[in-house]
């Protein structure tokens, strides 16, 4: 399996992709209805900025902050603390997500000037790209249910390519750019790591 910067990458990412106009672009917000999982650490971020947050919300979800994350720690070496906390669950979805079902992290970031993905959990940064035992992968959770999130060996774009933004903010221009030296040695029938 290649990799970069201490992570594997699947081949999946080279070898599966989407068609022209499909794309987590076309966001459904079908990933996060349910709450997501966050580093103990992020969890600690957004509260440090829930006066901001709050502003951003709107009457579907909970202006109080007791209500925005579960009680329970759990305890996943695939997070840099070793720890995580779910989400909460709100009027039938996550917390965070307003009525018209967008991230209010994001919004929140965005309308502040703080950069687009400053208060976003990583993990919800990178889906529908996961990273599982430093491997990054696919994350099939959502395949054949929604465009946003779906992928086929019959594409126009390479999922690496599609999710271009993700990877970047997890190994960097220079580490996205070994994935896309890799992706033209296996158009060319030859790869730089044998």
């Amino acid at each position: 399996m290649f990799e970069v910067k201490g992570y594997k990458i699947a081949d999946e990412l080279f070898t599966r992709g989407m068609r022209d106009g499909q794309g987590p672009c076309k966001c459904s917000a079908a990933c996060c209805l349910g709450g997501v999982f966050v580093d103990v650490s992020e969890r600690e971020r957004i509260l440090s900025h829930r006066e901001t947050i709050v502003k951003y919300m709107d009457e579907s979800q909970p202006l109080d902050i007791s209500q925005w994350f579960e009680q329970e720690v759990h305890n996943d070496s695939d997070f840099p603390s070793g720890r995580c906390v779910g989400t909460a669950e709100y009027n039938s979805k996550c917390a965070f997500l307003d009525k018209e079902n967008r991230c209010s992290l994001q919004v929140t970031s965005t309308a502040e000037g703080m950069g687009v993905w400053s208060l976003k959990p990583f993990f919800c940064v990178l889906y529908p790209v996961e990273i599982t035992d430093k491997t990054i992968r696919f994350d099939d959770l959502l395949q054949g249910e929604t465009p946003c999130c779906s992928v086929s060996g019959d594409f126009h774009v390479p999922l690496f390519e599609v999710c271009r933004e993700e990877l970047i903010h997890v190994l960097g221009y220079d580490g996205f750019e070994q994935m896309r030296e890799h992706y033209r040695s296996l158009q060319e029938g030859t790869t730089n790591d044998e």
